[in-house]
């Protein structure tokens, strides 16, 4: 009867500890869902690219960072880019995102998170595709908001190789 009390008591506290250790951590695997930079970048770049479509230079330069807006002037930027565009844009076969970074604090919130964006073959109506075409989008950064939001986004002229930039260093 003894045995059956301790191994009884012994059971309960593994059950316990696997339960206060498990909330821990569905906690921790639901907050990197919630803050996966990739999930939330989707619908933005989506976004990014109906305005690329549209040539919608105001909205998009509303979408660099402050730092950015002060020592750059995007308008003109954006008007060189499109000019280097061979046609208009008309779709991409898919995203990508070759880089990605954060941080959290103690509490699991975000101090700091970026991303790189690249829309895979991008095709315009005279059929020309563009192989790097993207951008880098700073998402959070509590030691320096005025850097959230674009920094740069590039593309790479398929024949001459040259790359045309808007925003950056």
């Amino acid at each position: 009867m003894r045995n059956i009390k301790r191994l009884t008591a012994i059971l309960m506290c593994a059950v316990m500890a696997l339960s206060v250790c498990s909330c821990s951590f569905v906690e921790r695997v639901v907050d990197k869902v919630k803050n996966d930079p990739k999930k939330l970048e989707k619908a933005d770049a989506e976004q990014i690219f109906e305005y690329l479509k549209n040539e919608d230079i105001e909205s998009l330069c509303a979408l660099f960072s402050p730092e950015v807006k002060k020592h750059h002037n995007l308008e003109l930027e954006w008007e060189i880019f499109f000019d280097n565009l061979d046609g208009n844009l008309v779709s991409y076969k898919s995203l990508s995102y070759p880089g990605e970074g954060g941080s959290t604090d103690k509490n699991g919130e975000v101090i700091d998170s970026h991303i790189s964006v690249n829309y895979n073959g991008v095709t315009t109506d005279t059929g020309t595709q563009y192989k790097e075409f993207g951008y880098y989008h700073v998402r959070v950064n509590r030691n320096d908001p005025d850097s959230e939001g674009l920094t740069v986004f590039t593309m790479q002229l398929p024949v001459s190789g040259n790359w045309i930039s808007v925003g950056g260093e």
